[in-house]
This record gives C-alpha cells, sequence and structure tokens, in this order.
C-alpha cells in the first residue's frame, strides 16, 4: 500500500474512475493529496468576469465534490490543492517535486490521432514523471 498517493483530477467522470481505482492501492494510512490544475484560459475567465475568490474556491471544490464525499465515505485522509498552470507540466512539476509514492490519473481515451494532434496529460505524465504513474480509462 502507498503511504502518499498524488490523484490528479479535474472533477470529470474519468478523474472520479481514477479515486474510484485509487481504492486498490491505499487504506486508511494514506494520505491523499487531489491535485487541481487550473488553466491560464480559466484564470483570465474568471478575471474578465469579476469573480470572487472565495466564490472560485468554492466552484472547484464543488467540481471535486464526487470524489471529496468518495474518499470520506471510505475513510481515506485527503487534501485539496489547486495550482496554476499548464495541467501536464503542472501535474509533472507536482509529482516530481512532492513526496508522493505514485500518481493516479484518468484519461480521455483518445485515440492515436487526437492523442498526437491534441497531447494528452497522462501521456505527458507517463513519459516525465519519475514515480509510478497508474493511468485509469
Amino acid at each position: 500500500m502507498y503511504k502518499t498517493l498524488l490523484l490528479a483530477a479535474d472533477g470529470s467522470e474519468n478523474s472520479f474512475r481514477a479515486a474510484e481505482e485509487s481504492m486498490n492501492f491505499i487504506d486508511e494510512n494514506t494520505r491523499v493529496t487531489i491535485l487541481n490544475v487550473i488553466g491560464t484560459d480559466d484564470v483570465k475567465n474568471e478575471v474578465l468576469h469579476g469573480s470572487q475568490s472565495g466564490n472560485v474556491t468554492a466552484r472547484r471544490k464543488e467540481k471535486l465534490s464526487r470524489i471529496l464525499d468518495f474518499y470520506e465515505e471510505n475513510g481515506i485522509t485527503y487534501e485539496v490543492v489547486f495550482e496554476h498552470g499548464s495541467p501536464a507540466d503542472t501535474v509533472v512539476n507536482v509529482a516530481n517535486n512532492g513526496a508522493f509514492d505514485a500518481l493516479v490519473l484518468g484519461t480521455r481515451g483518445l485515440n492515436n490521432f487526437q492523442e498526437m494532434m491534441l497531447g494528452s496529460v497522462s501521456h505527458k505524465a507517463a513519459k516525465r514523471v519519475t514515480i509510478p504513474v497508474l493511468i485509469v480509462k
């Protein structure tokens, strides 16, 4: 069982599946850090629309509520961390510079052409993260 786990989550169904799968690798002594990356476009929209800081944080936590509820129901200790930047680069940076035993994240299941054209956070993480990576589809 892992002692510290990084879960990259955006609130999507894919990230919830990753949270569910993480239960196979953790126990009540594991500390999970849930990382939500706020992209630069999201920040620009918030500034342009005059969103207040407290409301923004509450909305971000709301997006993750299904995962938070799931961990609470299962007695898992977690913390939520919000970071700004490019999702792929930020996930890699946090995973490589934190004290984590493994990274878990979901994937949208892009085909080879879509992945080549769009890139993929999970693909970039698998290539660049120095700890074990579990990609859940």
